[in-house]
């Protein structure tokens, strides 16, 4: 396997484990002011959101520095390839993927903090499937390799 195949790997459960510690600080506190499991589940989602592409990005910049490739214009090319692509794979496939069991095993009676990581791990699995697809695609069609 190729050493970028690695990183960009490493750079997405990297961003996860962002996405998995603000997710299991927001959903928990949410759960403190509402018990609607609407609520909390989308708390869960935007709390991903928001740690995932924080960590994801601090990831992406130490490889580049760490190789002695960053530049401004690497990672602003980084993300303008990336960032579409995890977007919509997102709000297609982690976002709701997260929502909906998150939301099922809240009902079910699960605790906030199981069902928020057995949604994110389920839905993790998926979205790395996917992002892997799209890198796949971005190499071949466009020659851009992430």
């Amino acid at each position: 396997m190729r050493q970028s195949t690695l990183n960009f790997n490493r750079e997405i459960l990297i961003g996860e484990c962002g996405a998995l510690v603000l997710a299991n600080i927001a959903a928990p506190a949410a759960s403190q002011f509402t018990s609607n499991a609407a609520v909390i589940s989308g708390t869960a989602v935007a709390a991903t959101l928001v740690g995932g592409g924080l960590s994801w990005l601090a990831a992406r910049i130490y490889d580049l520095k760490k190789q002695n490739t960053f530049n401004t214009k690497a990672i602003v090319s980084d993300i303008g390839y990336f960032t579409p692509g995890a977007v919509l794979l997102g709000l297609g496939v982690y976002d709701p993927a997260i929502y909906l069991l998150t939301h099922h095993l809240l009902i079910r009676g699960v605790s906030v903090g199981g069902a928020v990581i057995i949604g994110q791990t389920v839905a993790f699995a998926l979205f790395l499937l996917a992002l892997n697809a799209y890198r796949f695609l971005l190499i071949k069609v466009r020659g851009k390799e992430l």
